[in-house]
C-alpha cells in the first residue's frame, strides 16, 4: 500500500493521549487523543502513497472485506464473498441498506466506479498495480485497451457484484480490504473533481468515523474523528470522538507521555529505547512488530541524477554490488534502530508463511553480507568499466527522522572510506518530499522503508516489476521479472509449493543483480498506557484499526 506503505523513516508508532488518572499516562480530554509523526497528505482512497494518511482512510472508509485483529479477513461492506471453483470469478454481495456519510446510498455501481477510476491511467494511481488480478486491469492501466468498462468488475444489482480474474489470486481476499478497491461515491468525487480528498469536507465516507467539523483542511496538525452516524456497524464502534495531533518530534512524544498527556510513544531509536524502556518498571513498554523493510534503491533509470557519471555508475551492476558489499547493516541497526533486525532479503520475517509453515523470509534468505574488502575490488572494477575515477552520488532520506539520519551519516563516513573515489552526500529532505522525488526518479541513491499491504509475498516482491508505480529505481531485471511472472500467472500459482519457489527466485534475483540494497527488518518498541485497550495494530494493509478502541476504566 504499505504507497501508503510507503513510510517515514521517522517510525510508525502511534502517540495516544487520553484522560486518565493513571501514573503512566493521563491526559485532559475524555476521548482518545492519538497523534502521528507526520502530515496527512490526502484522503483519496485510489491514489494516496503514505502509510500515516492510510490510517485515516482506513477508520473513515471501507471496502467489501475488512482484515481482523488475527489477521484473517471478515465481511466488511459485503455480506459474503464466494470464489468459483477455478478461483476466476468472485460474486460479493453488499450488505442492503448502506450509505455514505452524505445520505447517499452506497451501490454495487460505486465498486466498478471507484476500479475503473483507480485502474485508469489518467488517475495516476500508484497502487493500480494492485487490481493487476482483475482482467484487463493490466492493459487499461498500461493503456492497451481504452475501455474502461473491460475491467472485469459488472454491477448486476445494487447489492450484487461479478469480479473476474485475470488469472486465480490466493489472496485476493486480502487486496479486497485494500483502500484502492475501496469503492467511492461517484456523484461526489466527480462534482469536487481535483479536490476530491484535498481536505475532509471533500471527502464523503462509508466507514466507522468521519472527521468531526472542519476537521482535517488539507495543512492543520490537529482534528478530530467521531462516530459515523450512517455505518452499518455503528454499535459495535466504542469510542464517540477519537482528537489527533502531529507530533513531529518522537523526544517530544515520550516526554508528553510521561507528562501524562500522550497514552503511546515510539521509542524508535536506540537513545530513545536504552533512556526509557524501563519506565514504569517496564509495565508501559511493547513492541509493534511491522511487516516493513528498511532498504536502499538505485536510480537505475539514466534519469534524474545529479550528474551523468553518476547515472552510469548506478546502471553498472558491479558499482551496486560494491556498495551493498559496503553496507554494514548489524551496525547500522545497532546505532540506528531499537528492536529491528538486519534484513537477509526484500520480504521481512514474521509477515507470510510458506506450505510447511516456515516463515518465508527465512526460506529465501538471501547472502547479503558486508565485505569491505571485496566491495573495494568490485568498486575500482565497476569505475574501471565506466571509465571514470570518482563519482559522487545524492543520498536522499527524511530530514524529520534521528534514525534516517544516523544512517545517512554513518554511510556517508563508511562508503567514502571502503569505496576510493566516492563522494557521498546527503540530502535530506521533508517526507512528502523524498515521495515525490522518488516517485519522478529525482534521485541518485534514495532511502525508502515499504510496509506490506497483506500476507503474501507478492505485496513486496511485486514492486520491482518494469513501469511499476513503485519501481522507483527502474529496475529492470529479466531473472527477477521471469520469477515473479512465474509465482502470479502460471498454472501453478495454485501450488502453494511451485509458487514459494518462484517467490525465492525472485527474491535470488534481485540479490544476484543487487538491484536493491535491503537494510533492515522494522520493530518498533513503545510506550503504551496499558489503559489503552482495542487499538490493533496490523504489520500488513491499515497499521491502525480504531473502530474498538476505548478507554479500560
Amino acid at each position: 500500500m504499505k504507497t501508503w506503505k510507503k513510510l517515514s523513516l521517522a517510525g510508525t508508532a502511534l502517540a495516544a493521549g487520553l484522560i486518565l488518572a493513571a501514573c503512566s499516562g493521563g491526559a485532559s480530554s475524555k476521548n482518545p487523543q492519538l497523534a502521528i509523526p507526520t502530515d496527512i497528505t490526502t484522503l483519496d482512497s485510489g491514489i494516496n502513497t503514505d502509510t500515516y494518511s492510510g490510517i485515516f482512510i482506513g477508520n473513515t472508509q471501507e471496502g467489501a472485506l475488512r482484515v481482523d485483529a488475527n489477521g484473517d479477513t471478515q465481511p466488511a461492506l459485503a455480506k459474503s464473498v464466494t470464489k468459483s471453483k477455478d478461483g476466476l470469478t468472485y460474486t460479493i454481495t453488499l450488505r442492503s441498506g448502506l450509505k455514505w456519510s452524505n445520505g447517499d446510498p452506497i451501490t454495487a455501481q460505486d465498486f466498478v466506479y471507484a476500479w475503473q477510476r483507480n485502474d485508469a491511467p489518467a488517475t495516476g494511481s500508484q497502487y493500480a498495480y494492485l487490481l493487476a488480478s482483475v482482467k484487463n486491469a493490466a492493459e487499461i492501466n498500461s493503456g492497451k485497451i481504452k475501455d474502461l468498462s473491460q475491467l472485469g468488475i459488472k454491477a448486476d444489482s445494487d447489492t450484487k457484484l461479478t469480479v473476474t480474474l485475470a488469472q486465480p489470486t490466493p489472496y485476493f481476499n486480502f487486496l479486497l480490504s485494500e483502500p484502492v478497491y475501496f469503492p467511492l461515491d461517484q456523484k461526489f468525487v466527480e462534482a469536487k473533481g481535483k479536490s476530491y480528498g484535498t481536505s475532509s469536507a471533500n471527502t464523503v465516507y462509508d466507514g466507522a468515523f468521519i472527521f468531526k467539523g472542519s476537521g482535517w483542511t488539507g495543512s492543520n496538525e490537529s482534528f478530530s474523528l467521531v462516530k459515523n452516524p450512517n455505518y452499518y456497524d455503528k454499535a459495535d464502534v466504542k469510542s464517540n470522538e477519537i482528537d489527533w495531533t502531529v507530533q513531529k518530534n518522537p523526544q517530544t512524544a515520550v516526554n508528553l507521555f510521561k507528562q501524562g498527556k500522550l497514552d503511546q510513544a515510539s521509542l524508535g531509536t536506540p537513545q530513545l529505547y536504552a533512556a526509557n524502556k524501563g519506565y514504569n518498571g517496564g509495565k508501559d513498554l511493547t513492541l509493534l512488530k511491522e511487516s516493513t523493510t528498511d532498504y536502499i534503491e538505485y536510480n537505475q533509470t539514466g534519469k534524474g541524477t545529479s550528474n551523468p557519471t553518476a547515472a552510469k555508475a548506478l546502471a553498472n551492476q558491479d558499482i551496486r554490488e560494491a556498495l551493498n558489499l559496503a553496507t554494514d547493516r548489524k551496525t547500522i541497526v545497532a546505532t540506528s534502530t531499537a528492536g529491528s533486525t538486519v534484513a537477509t532479503g526484500f520480504v521481512p520475517t514474521g509477515m507470510a508463511k510458506t506450505q510447511t509453515g516456515q516463515d518465508f523470509a527465512a526460506y529465501a534468505k538471501q547472502p547479503y553480507t558486508y565485505d569491505p574488502t571485496k566491495a573495494k575490488e568490485l568498486w575500482e572494477k565497476g569505475l574501471k568499466e565506466i571509465g571514470a575515477t570518482s563519482v559522487s552520488f545524492t543520498y536522499e532520506s527524511d530530514n524529520n527522522s534521528p534514525t534516517a539520519k544516523t544512517q545517512a551519516d554513518f554511510l556517508q563516513s563508511s562508503w567514502e572510506k571502503t569505496l576510493p573515489g566516492l563522494k557521498l552526500t546527503e540530502k535530506l529532505v521533508p517526507f512528502q518530499q523524498r515521495l515525490k522525488d522518488s516517485g519522478s526518479h529525482n534521485f541518485d541513491i534514495v532511502n525508502t522503508l515499504w510496509g506490506g499491504d497483506y500476507a503474501e509475498p507478492s505485496t513486496f516482491l511485486g514492486l520491482f516489476l518494469p513501469g511499476g508505480g513503485e519501481n522507483d529505481g527502474g529496475v529492470n531485471n529479466a531473472a527477477y521479472i521471469k520469477a515473479y511472472t512465474a509465482a502470479t500467472t502460471t498454472p501453478d500459482v495454485n501450488n502453494d509449493a511451485a509458487r514459494n519457489k518462484d517467490y525465492k527466485d525472485a527474491e535470488a534475483a534481485l540479490y544476484d543483480e543487487s538491484s536493491i540494497n535491503p537494510v533492515y527488518f522494522r520493530t518498533t518498541p513503545a510506550l503504551r498506557n496499558p489503559k489503552l485497550q482495542g487499538l490493533v495494530f496490523h504489520g500488513t494493509g491499515i497499521e491502525y484499526d480504531l473502530k474498538g478502541v476505548y478507554l479500560e476504566k
